[in-house]
């Protein structure tokens, strides 16, 4: 019986750091990434732009560098909601998630949480490298990826 205590202890505390150690990182990761995701950018800002159309995204694939801002600019008179794939959670973005737009996370989530009206913008900055597919959750067959190097 001891041996079984000891053994779930033992767990208890490697799980208990890995609980710090990631909820640590989410902190540090929130208060250096909040500044200008969320922001419309004017045209004079130097970013990537993916341009929105009734048939798209284009370039329907971006390849950027970590640290990249991606300035998403709704070309069409519908309204176009970027967003990380999947549909409908938006979840693929590390940290990205629906459910926290309208929160206090929404400046650091690949989701522009609404629908962008006909020549306006949104931006997101990219600090996490991979391939990173999204969508349009108004118009889910429209997709992308943006490739992180």
């Amino acid at each position: 019986m001891k041996k079984g205590v000891g053994i779930f202890i033992i767990i208890a505390v490697i799980v208990a750091g890995f609980l710090i150690y990631n909820l640590r990182s989410d902190k540090t990761s929130l208060q250096d990434n909040t500044v200008n995701r969320n922001t419309v950018i004017t045209a004079d800002s130097q970013s990537n732009m993916v341009e929105i159309t009734s048939s798209g995204f284009s370039p329907q694939t971006l390849n950027i560098n970590q640290g990249d801002k991606v300035t998403f600019v709704n070309k069409d008179s519908n309204p176009h909601w970027p967003a990380s794939a999947m549909h409908p959670t938006h979840t693929v973005y590390p940290g990205s998630d629906i459910k926290k737009c309208d929160t206090a996370e929404q400046p650091i989530i690949f989701d522009s949480c609404r629908g962008l009206k006909q020549g306006e913008e949104w931006s997101f900055t990219f600090n996490e490298k991979g391939n990173w597919n999204y969508h349009d959750h108004i118009a889910a067959g429209l997709r992308g990826t943006i490739i992180v190097n």
